[in-house]
């Protein structure tokens, strides 16, 4: 038993749910990959449990950031995270740096998202800001995990970390002048159903316009991204809210700002992002595969070649 007194502490805490967990863990018992996927996924998240893994690399080479104190958004030694089943939970120390606390957290949750994605993994979570216990060996209780929990299943619905009113309320809104900037503000959106969040492919579009980001290294991310949505989409016909989950994230995808590369050499321009297109689009028929409609479109092309 802890012997020293306990007190609640007014935190940052973030509850983020993996998607479809219970049906992979029954795939695996017939498909050895999915053992593999699952506990590659599980590791991931608890190497997070280290508090020097929220460091400044993704926030350091934000303009917002690089012309405030640094040391005001670095989150090492100020964080607790826990780890169980298909869930992870992160609290964070807040005092008047919370805009930089914030951008922190989202921007490395928006970052952990791209990584899920790429192995074919959706989450969704709810982030506000309350009163919370969080130890360091795991134990974790209080009103603010509630409210954080509550968010993530009854307001984030899609792949997508939804923000509380509480916390909106103690962010830099609204935003007036570029100064008042931060990071985060970058990352989120208001949705189509009124929820403040971003979505779990919104880190490609933000790093799309970093100095040191080239074509080369976004294509292959964006790829792959882009063929777990279509097979989400073909492989959910029996369960329509999966598909609905796969066909918002299908809308996101589409409508990141992601620009195309332009070879000055050939004269000829790369789309690093291609479209997913619409069942049977500009097809004559009733296919049901949004990967048969694409595999059509990606013949055209090379035949345009």
């Amino acid at each position: 038993m802890k012997n020293t007194p306990l007190n609640y502490e007014l935190r940052l805490i973030a509850f983020i749910d993996i998607l479809g967990f219970k049906e992979i863990v029954k795939q695996s018992e017939i498909d050895s990959s999915k053992i593999e996927l699952i506990y590659s996924v599980l590791e991931y998240l608890k190497d997070w449990e280290k508090s020097e893994k929220w460091d400044l690399k993704f926030v350091e080479i934000e303009e917002s950031a690089q012309y405030k104190d640094l040391s005001n958004f670095d989150l090492r030694g100020k964080t607790n995270t826990t780890s169980f089943s298909d869930s992870i939970v992160v609290s964070i120390q807040v005092d008047q740096n919370i805009n930089e606390m914030a951008s922190t957290l989202i921007v490395n949750l928006a970052y952990i998202g791209t990584v899920l994605l790429e192995k074919g993994i959706l989450f969704r979570g709810g982030l506000t800001l309350g009163n919370i216990i969080h130890i360091d060996n795991g134990t974790v209780f209080g009103q603010g995990l509630i409210d954080a929990f509550m968010l993530e299943t009854r307001s984030a619905k899609y792949p997508r970390i939804v923000l509380s009113d509480k916390l909106l309320k103690e962010l830099n809104y609204p935003l007036e002048r570029k100064r008042n900037r931060y990071p985060y503000h970058q990352y989120l959106d208001r949705f189509d159903d009124g929820c403040v969040g971003f979505h779990q492919l919104i880190y490609y579009q933000v790093i799309e316009s970093w100095t040191e980001m080239t074509p080369e290294l976004l294509t292959e991310p964006i790829s792959k991204v882009r063929k777990v949505i279509i097979n989400g989409l073909d492989s959910s016909f029996e369960k329509p809210e999966v598909f609905e989950k796969f066909k918002w994230l299908k809308e996101q995808y589409n409508k990141l700002l992601i620009l195309s590369d332009f070879d000055f050499e050939t004269k000829t321009e790369e789309h690093i992002k291609q479209k997913i297109r619409e069942l049977n689009e500009g097809i004559s028929g009733q296919n049901i595969h949004y990967s048969y409609t694409d595999k059509l479109f990606e013949n055209r092309s090379k035949d345009k070649k």
